[in-house]
């Protein structure tokens, strides 16, 4: 596994794609967040100024989020909408104190995948993620 202090000297910025549908998203690194613009760039509509999904706190949430995946072993990603209450003991539930997004479990594994510290994994039709070896 990755060493989460090295890890986080990595810069995020670049294209990804969401786990379970490989939709594109976009993610630039702004006063210490991460904002994710979701979709095609080219077609985006306010891509300079406005990001779909912010993560506030870059470096506590990529720390706090794999300490919570470590603690658990394996995690269910459990990605629903913002206006529903999600599964409990899943990212997405873990992540809603770090956004007001919905969602989230389905834009965050790719960076923390990028960084070397998870992989994402699909067990029946469910995602789930743990920590990387």
């Amino acid at each position: 596994m990755t060493d989460i202090d090295a890890a986080l000297k990595t810069p995020l910025a670049g294209d990804y794609k969401t786990c379970g549908l490989h939709k594109p998203f976009h993610v630039e690194e702004r006063d210490g967040d991460i904002h994710c613009f979701v979709g095609f760039r080219n077609k985006m509509a306010n891509f300079e100024e406005e990001a779909n999904v912010i993560f506030w706190e870059r470096d506590r949430v990529l720390r706090e989020a794999l300490n919570f995946i470590q603690s658990k072993g394996e995690v269910k990603l459990g990605p629903c909408r913002a206006e529903t209450f999600p599964e409990p003991d899943t990212l997405e539930e873990f992540l809603r104190t770090f956004s007001t997004h919905g969602n989230l479990a389905s834009y965050f594994p790719p960076l923390l995948e990028k960084l070397g510290l998870c992989e994402v994994y699909k067990k029946g039709r469910t995602l789930y993620i743990k920590p990387r070896k």
